[in-house]
C-alpha cells in the first residue's frame, strides 16, 4: 500500500515528536483535516502497518496529527523484523526501533538474504551476513572449511582405489569480517542518514585493516537491463550456471558499472565491497590501479535453490574435498525430468527447480532427476561459477548399481560426468565418473579415469547462522 498525496514531506530523524522538516512542498491549510484524521486511531494504525518505511515517513510528514501514528515504534519493529531471519524483541543499543531502522537503511536486505557469494577471480567467496542485536551491527563473515585429520579407506570392489576420508570443519571466520556496518553513536537520537530517499554512493566501513591504511566501503548495484548493450557472459554476475531472477554488471577494469543514484535503481540481490589503500601513508603498500578501483560484487541465492524438499532432498550448499585445492563450496541443484516420449530415453526435458511436476507414482520420491553441482568457490583449474559434476538422471535410467560393500553399503551409484581442466581453465572437459549417493547429506564422486574418490558433505546453514 502506498501513500500518494501532495503532502510527501519526510519526517525529521531527530525524534518521534519533532516537527516534520518543511522542504518546500505544499502543506494543507492550518486546521484542515485529511480523511485519515477522521478515522479511529486503530484503523489508522492498521493502515500504517502495510506501509513501507519511506511511505511511513511520508505519512508522518503530512500533518501533526499523523506524526504520532507514523512514529509508533511497534510499526518500526515490524519493519526491522521483516528483514531478519529471526525476530528481535528490543532495539539493543538504540533508543527505538525507528532509530535502528534508520541507522542501516537501505542495507537491511543484506542480513535478510543472509547467504552471499562473490566474484573473486577463480576462487570466489561464500559469506553469511547477520545482524548482531547485542552490539547493534550488521556483519558478514567468510565461510571457511578445514579438511581435518584424514584417514584412509579401501573400497572392496575397487581395491586399487585408495580413498581419503573427509570430515570437514565448516565455520565462520569471525576474527576478520568481510563486511561491518556500525552506527558511530547508537545513543544519539539523530541517525547518520537524514532521508529514506537519500542514496549514498558508498558507505565506509570501519575494519581492522584501517590500521594498515587499507580501507573498505560498501556500495549498491542496479540490475542489468537486457535492453542495454550486449555483454560478454563473464561481465555479468551471477553466472548463468546459477539460476537468478536478476543479474548485474561486474566492477572490472574495463566494465565500470553504473552508479546507483536513487533507491528505485537499487537491486536487493547484489552489493559491492571495495578496498583501497593509501600508499602515501604506508609506502610498503604496492597497489595496482586495478586494486585501487575494482571491487567485489556479491550476489545472493534464492532460498528455493538451497532448501531441500521431499522431492528434491539433495539440493543445497555442499562442501567438497578438492585435494591440493582444499575444500570448496558447491550449490547442488536437483531438477526434475519430465518424459516426452516413454519409448525414447533421449527425449526428456529438464524442468527448473521452481516448476511443479506431478508424478504418477510416489515410489522412490527424491531419487530421480538431474543433479548439477555448481562451484560457489573454485580454484585455478575449474573456477567459481563453473560446473563441478553433472548426473543427468539419478533415477532408474542413470542407476549403475547399489553398493554391496564398504564403505558405501546400500548407496545408490549413478552415472555422472566430472568437470576437469588445466591450469587457467584451459582444455576443460567432462570425464566419465560415478556419483555415490550415500545419504541426503553425504555423497562421493568416483572419478573413474583418474582413479580417485572425492567426498561431499552438506553445509548446515542454520548452525552457521547461530555460531
Amino acid at each position: 500500500m502506498a501513500i500518494s498525496s501532495l503532502f510527501s514531506q519526510e519526517q525529521s530523524n531527530d525524534g518521534p515528536y519533532d516537527e516534520p522538516v518543511n522542504d518546500g512542498q505544499i502543506c494543507p491549510p492550518p486546521g484542515q483535516l485529511s480523511f485519515l484524521d477522521k478515522l479511529p486511531a486503530e484503523i489508522i494504525q492498521d493502515i500504517a502497518s502495510y506501509l513501507s518505511a519511506p511511505d511511513l515517513a511520508c505519512l508522518g510528514a503530512t500533518c501533526r496529527a499523523l506524526v504520532d501514528h507514523a512514529s509508533n515504534d511497534f510499526l518500526w519493529a515490524n519493519l526491522v523484523n521483516k528483514r531478519l531471519p529471526a525476530p528481535i524483541q528490543n532495539p539493543g543499543p538504540f533508543e527505538s526501533f525507528r532509530r535502528l531502522y534508520l541507522a542501516y537503511h537501505p542495507c537491511w536486505f543484506i542480513p535478510q538474504h543472509k547467504i552471499w557469494f562473490a566474484d573473486t577471480e577463480h576462487t570466489g567467496m561464500l559469506i553469511i551476513a547477520r545482524y548482531d542485536s547485542h552490539r547493534g551491527v550488521i556483519e558478514a563473515h567468510q565461510v571457511v572449511a578445514e579438511r581435518g585429520t584424514a584417514g584412509f579407506q579401501i573400497w572392496a570392489s575397487n581395491p586399487e582405489v585408495i580413498i581419503q576420508s573427509f570430515e570437514p570443519s565448516v565455520h565462520l571466520a569471525l576474527d576478520n569480517p568481510v563486511l561491518s556496518l556500525s552506527d558511530p553513536d547508537p545513543s544519539s537520537r539523530k541517525a547518520p542518514i537524514q532521508s529514506l530517499h537519500y542514496m549514498p554512493e558508498e558507505r565506509r566501513m570501519i575494519l581492522a585493516s584501517d590500521a594498515r591504511n587499507i580501507y573498505t566501503s560498501l556500495s549498491f548495484c542496479s540490475p542489468f537491463s537486457p535492453r542495454g548493450p550486449c555483454f560478454k557472459p563473464n561481465l555479468l554476475w551471477p553466472p548463468r550456471t546459477i539460476p537468478s531472477r536478476a543479474r548485474t554488471v561486474r566492477d572490472l577494469k574495463d566494465s565500470a558499472p553504473p552508479i546507483v543514484r536513487h533507491p528505485s535503481e537499487l537491486s536487493e540481490t547484489f552489493f559491492r565491497v571495495r578496498k583501497w589503500g593509501n600508499p602515501w601513508a604506508n609506502p610498503e603498500l604496492q597497489l595496482s590501479p586495478v586494486s585501487k578501483k575494482a571491487s567485489l560484487t556479491y550476489s545472493t541465492l534464492d532460498p528455493v535453490l538451497y532448501t531441500p524438499t521431499a522431492e528434491k532432498p539433495y539440493q543445497g550448499i555442499w562442501v567438497g574435498d578438492y585435494e591440493a585445492h582444499g575444500c570448496e563450496f558447491l550449490l547442488l541443484l536437483q531438477k526434475e525430468i519430465r518424459d516426452l516420449a516413454h519409448d525414447d530415453e533421449k527425449e526428456a526435458k529438464v524442468i527448473d527447480a521452481e516448476d511443479e511436476v506431478e508424478h504418477d507414482s510416489q515410489e522412490d520420491i527424491g531419487q530421480r532427476g538431474t543433479l548439477h553441482a555448481v562451484k560457489l568457490t573454485g580454484d585455478s583449474n575449474v573456477p567459481r561459477g563453473q560446473s563441478s559434476f553433472i548426473a543427468e538422471d539419478i533415477g532408474p535410467r542413470g542407476l549403475v548399481s547399489v553398493a554391496m560393500d564398504e564403505p558405501f553399503v546400500g548407496a545408490r551409484i549413478v552415472r555422472c560426468r566430472g568437470h576437469v581442466a588445466g591450469l587457467g581453465f584451459l582444455d576443460d572437459t567432462y570425464i566419465d565418473s560415478q556419483l555415490i549417493l550415500i545419504s541426503h547429506d553425504h555423497m562421493a564422486l568416483y572419478w573413474k579415469q583418474i582413479g580417485h574418490v572425492s567426498y561431499y558433505h552438506r553445509v548446515d546453514i542454520d548452525a552457521l547462522m547461530h555460531s
